[in-house]
Parts: structure tokens; C-alpha cells; sequence
């Protein structure tokens, strides 16, 4: 997956995550019904597939966690945690 497929899922919303998490759902489906019946023609399409799934699910429960937790990005979130290891170190010796 490219810097730009990334960075423009990256901006999508909750629901539209899940909408794009439904879309390439049913191409997966897709794929696989066409390999059952031996005429794939991307065999490296399915690969990619699971993958990109995989980086939706992973973005979605990204965006669930920060929301809970009241960050609005993960720059912040990350940031927060910096200065938290920060003063801990601080802290112990």
C-alpha cells in the first residue's frame, strides 16, 4: 500500500472506515469464489486484500481507542506518552 493510500485513510472518518472495510470485504469474497473455481486472475489481489482489511480493522480500532481516551490524533496521543516515559525516567533515578 502507498504513502497516499495510507495518509487518505488515515483522514477517513469511523463510518466511512467501515464503509471501505465492507467494500474490500466483499472483493476478498469475490477473490476467493473465483480461486474455488480456479479462474483468478491477480492471485496477488487476494494477498493485498487481506491486507488492506487488515490495516482498516487496525485504523478503525485506532480511532475507537483515541476517542475514548480523548486525544484527537496520535501525534498527541503519542506526544503524551513521550512526556509521560519522560517523567518517569525523571522520576526513578
Amino acid at each position: 500500500m502507498k504513502l497516499e493510500e495510507r495518509q487518505r485513510l488515515h483522514a477517513l472518518s469511523i463510518a466511512d472506515l467501515n464503509k471501505e472495510l465492507a467494500e474490500a470485504e466483499g472483493h476478498l469474497l469475490t477473490y476467493r469464489f473465483d480461486a474455488g473455481l480456479n479462474r483468478l486472475s491477480n492471485p496477488a489481489g487476494m494477498h493485498n486484500t487481506r491486507k488492506l482489511i487488515a490495516v482498516l480493522k487496525t485504523l478503525i480500532r485506532e480511532k475507537e481507542l483515541l476517542a475514548q481516551s480523548g486525544f484527537a490524533t496520535m501525534t498527541e496521543y503519542k506526544a503524551y506518552k513521550v512526556a509521560e516515559r519522560a517523567s518517569y525516567k525523571a522520576s526513578k533515578g
